[in-house]
């Protein structure tokens, strides 16, 4: 048996998402020191933004391609993406397909996400409440508010966004989940705060890195930022720029679905 770990992440040429990559890597190979790790992109947006700029980085199935012809045999592809949506649900599609091809892999397991299922969503808000808001919201008052921005997704999997929220609100009515892309919007939000008079708000990312959206779609100085539309709403805003890959807390999560997934793959 010859094994390597892939790590699939959506990507992003910023120097704080990479940063969070640098470090979950960083601890990834420090818990397997004997196992090769490579990281790999899943956005095909990124990866020719990238090779414009003259940066090569692979695909996963580029990645899983190379250690076929290097004698991999069993191989962790580990999502490092924050909820099962449509990006995690190809890694599995790509792991069938490697696994019944012929002269493809013995085996290949796939890591969960950050977020896994009912148990998963209140093991990431708790570990969120303990370090993420234990480092940023010590003289917190009445009157302010926590507000995550994840990205959302037209996939089924944007529904986690709001067992989220809710899982916040079962342990602190201040604290907060919303979606870029998708519901609940900052439209819904900005009514929220409104009627309960809200007026500081602290800024977030639910993002694996604090890149492009976090700085342009959160805080930027464009009127459509969370920000903006805040402000313009008579709230006050702090902005926290540090993502999910950034802490250790969440990291851990990562690791431990990646320590399973590497069981899994040495059972018969």
């Amino acid at each position: 048996m010859k094994k390597a770990i892939v790590l699939a992440a959506f990507g992003s040429r910023h120097e704080n998402s990479v940063a969070s990559l640098a470090h979950i890597t960083q601890r990834v190979r420090r818990a397997h020191p004997d196992t090769p790790v490579c990281l790999a992109y899943t956005s095909r947006t990124i990866r020719g933004h990238m090779a414009e700029a003259g940066e090569a980085v692979e695909s996963v199935p580029d990645a899983l391609s190379r250690l076929l012809g290097e004698g991999v045999t069993h191989v962790v592809v580990q999502s490092l993406h924050l909820i099962p949506g449509a990006e995690f649900h190809g890694l599995l599609e790509l792991a069938n397909d490697l696994v019944l091809k012929n002269g493809g892999f013995s085996r290949v397991e796939v890591g969960f996400p950050l977020v896994a299922g009912e148990a998963g969503v209140d093991r990431v808000v708790d570990a969120i409440l303990a370090e993420t808001l234990a480092e940023t919201m010590g003289g917190r008052d009445e009157h302010d508010a926590v507000l995550f921005m994840g990205h959302g997704t037209k996939h089924d999997g944007n529904v986690y966004y709001d067992c989220l929220h809710q899982a916040f609100q079962a342990r602190d009515s201040a604290v907060h989940m919303g979606a870029m892309e998708a519901e609940p919007g900052i439209d819904a939000i900005i009514e929220r705060f409104t009627e309960s008079g809200v007026k500081r708000a602290y800024l977030l990312p639910f993002l694996f890195g604090a890149g492009w959206h976090a700085a342009r779609d959160m805080v930027g100085e464009g009127e459509a930022s969370w920000k903006s539309r805040l402000e313009e709403a008579g709230i006050e805003c702090v902005a926290v720029l540090k993502g999910a890959g950034e802490y250790d807390s969440l990291v851990d999560i990562w690791l431990t679905h990646l320590d399973d997934a590497m069981r899994r793959l040495s059972r018969c």
